[in-house]
């Protein structure tokens, strides 16, 4: 299928807004959220447009799926997303905003996040 520009500008605008209200609701900073993202500074998130084919978009996508799986976890409750993410975790091993400022601690919050998720539907 082909993409216009038009349309992958829009892609890539929608991704950058999407990541940038999953930060919030996670209780991130800009700081927090450039070192996630790997974004050379903070003034690249005023003007920001992610790729969702690129590996800063992707590891936009997988913040996005824990900002979806908490809030799904916690009923939309802002305020215990933030508390998750901010206190020591005996399940990640670690305290998840810290954990996420790297590639694999990213990914490890997301499966278990993602795992819980899963066994609350049962």
């Amino acid at each position: 299928m082909h993409k216009t520009p038009e349309k992958i500008a829009k892609q890539k605008k929608v991704l950058a807004k999407a990541v940038l209200s999953s930060a919030n609701q996670l209780g991130l900073t800009q700081g927090q959220l450039a070192i996630i993202l790997n974004l050379d500074s903070i003034e690249t998130l005023n003007s920001l447009e992610l790729d969702p084919d690129s590996s800063q978009g992707e590891l936009a996508i997988i913040l996005i799926r824990i900002a979806i799986s908490l809030d799904a976890l916690t009923g939309g409750e802002a305020k215990w997303m933030q508390h998750f993410m901010k206190a020591p975790n005996k399940l990640t091993k670690g305290i998840p905003i810290e954990q996420i400022q790297t590639t694999q601690g990213l990914i490890t919050i997301l499966n278990v996040v993602e795992g819980l998720r899963l066994q609350s539907k049962y």
